[in-house]
């Protein structure tokens, strides 16, 4: 159903995650050999001179000294890591960080992430077990284990690591990340669990209001099974509502079924937007709107079910402040056939006039209905929160490396 999204982490990131390993050689002479001490010096100086080669000629001077200890090798491959990122070899700064990860002196955020980045996903997994075992609350830790956990397979510690990350947002008052929920989303794809994919597509559609959420959410629930026709149409709307970028099978789903039910306004929208399979059907809407004030006069002396479909009719025009009157009129009738079709309606017709707080009560009367009413009702209440209250754009966070 969806690609990862994961992508090799920034350069910045990885700078900032092994910045540890920049502290002066010097410091810690009284641990290290007097050899190993001078030639990791002599690296650091040139690294910082932007002298990635002589620094790794320092390095390898380093390796060559006798009698070194296992702290020893650990400096040397702590330093030959940020040498390496300097110098854009991240496949060597992967091998350092790898090595000095298996030491009990390890920086293992540093390579976790490393390891993460060149698909070391068997040693990855291992540092990330790790690096979960201290608690980390920063943000690039979490996120390097989440990555981990998802790139090994292990879906129910990469969800336990996610909800973690979830509750702690939740608790400090903050949105959820993009990158996160999108994390969960895939999980749950690769699970072939579609239900759960789903239930976190919709949150994704709630709270960033993206049209491609829209797109793939809404073209979810159009596929559902024993979807009736006028859950077609409400889907229909909301496809260009929410700003969606529909699929031409979805608009021509859209246009076939409103000329069935003849909701001529609806095919018409749906014609100008590339919708075909149906006949034209602007005759029959020229036609319908002549007499359009005299069937809103009957539905006076008409029963609820009249009003409903009228209400549709007038939607489908954009008549918004009449669809609404009718929905209403339909709505204090009853005995309509379909008794969530007016409260959609009148939802629906609140929503397009800007009155969010009247359209997400007028959603909460829609009872019952088919398979996806619920779901439908749902979404128009989330666009109706995000019209009310649009959400922030979401902040660039650093993604995870793509898994070939």
């Amino acid at each position: 159903m969806l690609s990862k999204s994961f992508r090799a982490p920034l350069t910045a990131a990885l700078f900032a995650a092994s910045v540890a390993l920049l502290a002066s050689p010097a410091a810690a002479a009284p641990s290290l050999t007097r050899g190993v001490n001078n030639a990791l010096a002599e690296a650091q100086k040139a690294s910082n001179a932007g002298d990635t080669a002589a620094a790794t000629a320092a390095i390898e001077k380093a390796r060559g000294v006798s009698g070194k200890s296992d702290y020893d090798d650990y400096m040397i491959n702590s330093v030959a890591v940020t040498v390496a990122v300097k110098a854009q070899d991240l496949a060597a700064a992967a091998t350092a960080a790898e090595a000095a990860a298996d030491s009990p002196e390890a920086t293992l955020r540093t390579a976790l992430i490393l390891a993460n980045n060149q698909k070391h996903f068997d040693k990855s997994v291992v540092y990330a077990k790790a690096l979960a075992a201290t608690n980390p609350t920063d943000q690039t830790s979490e996120t390097a284990i989440i990555q981990a956990y998802y790139f090994a397979k292990d879906y129910p510690d990469a969800t336990a690591a996610i909800q973690k990350r979830i509750d702690a947002d939740k608790a400090a008052g903050k949105p959820v990340d993009r990158q996160t929920m999108q994390m969960l989303l895939d999980i749950k794809v690769a699970q072939k669990d579609e239900a759960g994919a789903e239930q976190i597509l919709e949150q994704l559609v709630a709270t960033y209001n993206d049209p491609a959420d829209w797109t793939q959410m809404i073209d979810v629930a159009i596929s559902s099974k024993g979807i009736r026709d006028v859950e077609v149409i409400w889907l229909g709307r909301l496809l260009f509502a929410s700003g969606a970028k529909p699929s031409q099978q979805d608009v021509n789903l859209y246009g076939s079924t409103s000329s069935r039910l003849t909701f001529f306004g609806d095919a018409q929208v749906a014609q100008q937007h590339g919708g075909t399979g149906y006949p034209d059907p602007s005759p029959r809407a020229e036609a319908d709107k002549k007499t359009i004030q005299a069937q809103i006069t009957a539905a006076q002396k008409q029963n609820g079910n009249y009003s409903a479909k009228l209400s549709e009719a007038l939607y489908s025009y954009g008549m918004y402040s009449e669809a609404e009157a009718t929905a209403k009129l339909a709505m204090s009738k009853g005995g309509a056939a379909d008794p969530t079709e007016a409260p959609m309606v009148l939802g629906q017709s609140l929503l397009a006039q800007g009155k969010y707080d009247d359209a997400i009560a007028a959603f909460g009367q829609v009872q019952g209905g088919g398979p996806a009413t619920a779901r439908i009702t749902r979404l128009w209440v989330a666009l109706a929160n995000i019209k009310k209250n649009p959400p922030a754009p979401p902040a660039t966070a650093a993604a995870a490396p793509a898994q070939q």
